[in-house]
Order: structure tokens, then C-alpha cells, then sequence
């Protein structure tokens, strides 16, 4: 189990919970996170996601719901997807194929609950507050495996010549580096005289 897994696993779950909330303010968003539950169940069969695409889906479901409500269904259907997903995540630690997609309806079942017996569960705020916590958690999903192999590489790259990429290093790339950081310090002086 890789850091990424754990990484896509804790998106999924909290996804889940949240999403299935969120969905739960109309019939067609139910409609759509049921028909999107399904959907992921039915792509968790071919193993456990890739972390950008689920971290696509929950940064597309999450600024849905946050900036575009108007489109809710499809946000749902997204959130219902990733909570789908999951189920793959729940096989690959053990738990039978035909069992796991019971613990995320148990969980969706669970967090719906909650939200409609006790209005304090899950205010509007908090909701809000989950969908952007789920949407830093899905940039990390989704650019933290291009990042970490780029690492990779330079690091491969600067162990068969050292010296000669430190000498490398074009005079653009350092005049722009100091060019933006005092461009970035004037703006600070000036916008707090």
C-alpha cells in the first residue's frame, strides 16, 4: 500500500459521507449519487483508481456543489462515482467484492441519517467547509504523482552528472526566478503603505 492509495482511500471516504449529504437536498441529486454509486461499483471491478481521475471527480463534484449549484445533479453524480469507487479501495484491503459496495451504502446511509435527524450534523457551513477540505484533498490526488515522478527523474538526472547541471542553468531561468520574487515584494511594500 502505496501513500497515493491511503491518499485516494481517505478522498474516497470522506467523498463519500459528503457527497452523499450534499446530495441529499433533492430528489434528482439523489437520483443522480444513487445512479453514480452505481456507476463506480461498476468501474471498481477493474481494481483500484487512479489517483488523478479520482481526485478529478471529487475536485469536479466538490466545485459543483461550491461554485456552480445550479448543476448539483451532475456534482452528484460525480460524488456518487467516487463513492463507488471506494468499494474497489475496500476490496483491495480484503474486504469480498460483494460485501464492500454494502459498507459504502452503509456509510451513505449512515451520513443521510444523521443529516436529516439532527439539523446540527451537517449545517451548510460545514458542508461548504468539507467540499473545499475534499477539493485540497483532490489537488493533492491529482498532482502529487506528476510531481513526485518528475522528483524521481531529476534526482536519476543529477546522479549521473552533478556538476554539470548545476552548471546548466540558463541565465533566463535565474533572472526570471529573481524577477518574480522582487516583483512579488514590490506588490507587498505598495499594498501596505
Amino acid at each position: 500500500m502505496t501513500l497515493f492509495f491511503h491518499l485516494v482511500w481517505m478522498l474516497c471516504a470522506l467523498g463519500t459521507a459528503v457527497f452523499a449529504i450534499a446530495a441529499n437536498r433533492g430528489v434528482y441529486r439523489q437520483a443522480g449519487f444513487g445512479a453514480g454509486l452505481l456507476a463506480g461499483v461498476y468501474l471498481a471491478r477493474t481494481g483500484p483508481p487512479d489517483p488523478a481521475f479520482a481526485g478529478g471527480l471529487a475536485l469536479a463534484g466538490a466545485a459543483i456543489f461550491l461554485f456552480k449549484p445550479q448543476y448539483a445533479v451532475a456534482a452528484s453524480v460525480l460524488g456518487g462515482v467516487l463513492a463507488g469507487l471506494w468499494s474497489a479501495l475496500l476490496q483491495a484491503q480484503g474486504i469480498p467484492f460483494l460485501a464492500s459496495p454494502l459498507v459504502v451504502v452503509a456509510l451513505v446511509g449512515l451520513s443521510v441519517w444523521l443529516a436529516r435527524s439532527r439539523p446540527a450534523f451537517a449545517p451548510e457551513r460545514l458542508l461548504d467547509e468539507a467540499l473545499l477540505a475534499i477539493g485540497m484533498l483532490a489537488i493533492a490526488a491529482v498532482t502529487l504523482p506528476a510531481i513526485l515522478d518528475g522528483w524521481q527523474t531529476a534526482v536519476a538526472l543529477s546522479a549521473t552528472s552533478p556538476r554539470s547541471a548545476a552548471l546548466n542553468l540558463p541565465l533566463w531561468t535565474t533572472v526570471f526566478i529573481l524577477g518574480c520574487t522582487s516583483l512579488g515584494g514590490m506588490y507587498s511594500v505598495w499594498s501596505r503603505r
